[in-house]
């Protein structure tokens, strides 16, 4: 059976809403029915549905960035299976980089293609990330979202630099850039671009701990631990929350 809400957006939209429309309003409701980070299938998957039919109707920017948006979201906070995990990130990193190369100047799909390349990675495991050169991709595309857009995603390219400046490896004659000093810059000054956000927050705070600053980590720590979630991004905002929380009970 379907959602209620589902039926009433059809209802109510379908003779006035193009594919693209119908998949951002069912991106909009991919929170419903979810428990903390958590989600449930239903909305998130027909909006892939919708952002599918969209973007094999016209391949346009929107199009390809909500379905890399969509994709990230199911699998993340809806899949569990590890092997069906490994298999929604890996065609999503598959389809942003084939479409970075159709649409070069968009900031908005290299943000989004790298955010499934970091769950790529996570899934796929640091020998796999560092066979594919994942460091030094990371580290370039975070570049050029900044030249491209320094603003979008509220500093989202410095954010992204700033965290692989955080966690690649210092591996003399291989990858000698990492630089946690640098880290924490960034990542205070992805805080300052536009809106702050709580993984902005925790990954500021993160850096900080790195860089022997543990007072003022457990503060920004426990600044995101009792924040309540934006309605906009619940699920995304509980990872952050429970995140600081369990980082929290650790450093104690």
């Amino acid at each position: 059976m379907k959602p209620f809400f589902y039926g009433l957006l059809l209802s109510t939209t379908i003779f006035s809403q193009s594919s693209i429309q119908l998949a951002d309003s069912l991106y909009a409701l991919r929170a419903i029915g979810s428990k903390k980070n958590v989600a449930k299938p239903f909305y998130i998957e027909e909006a892939i549905k919708n952002y599918t039919k969209s973007y094999n109707e016209k391949n346009s920017i929107e199009s390809v960035v909500g379905l890399l948006k969509s994709q990230f979201y199911y699998g993340k906070y809806v899949i569990v299976d590890e092997d069906k995990k490994r298999k929604i990130f890996d065609e999503a990193v598959k389809f942003g980089r084939k479409n970075i190369t159709k649409h070069p100047q968009s900031a908005a799909i290299r943000y989004w293609y790298l955010v499934n390349l970091g769950s790529w990675a996570e899934v796929f495991g640091i020998i796999a990330a560092a066979r594919e050169g994942f460091a030094d991709i990371m580290k370039s595309q975070s570049e050029k979202i900044i030249d491209l857009d320094s603003l979008y995603s509220d500093g989202g390219g410095y954010f992204m630099l700033g965290v692989v400046h955080l966690r690649a490896p210092y591996v003399p004659f291989v990858i000698a850039w990492p630089d946690k000093i640098l880290a924490e810059e960034l990542l205070e000054r992805a805080r300052g671009t536009g809106k702050e956000t709580l993984v902005q927050k925790l990954y500021h705070a993160k850096s900080l701990y790195k860089n022997n600053k543990k007072e003022k980590a457990v503060m920004l720590l426990t600044e995101v631990s009792v924040s309540p979630p934006s309605k906009d991004n619940l699920v995304e905002d509980w990872e952050q929350i429970l995140e600081a929380q369990d980082l929290l009970i650790k450093l104690k």
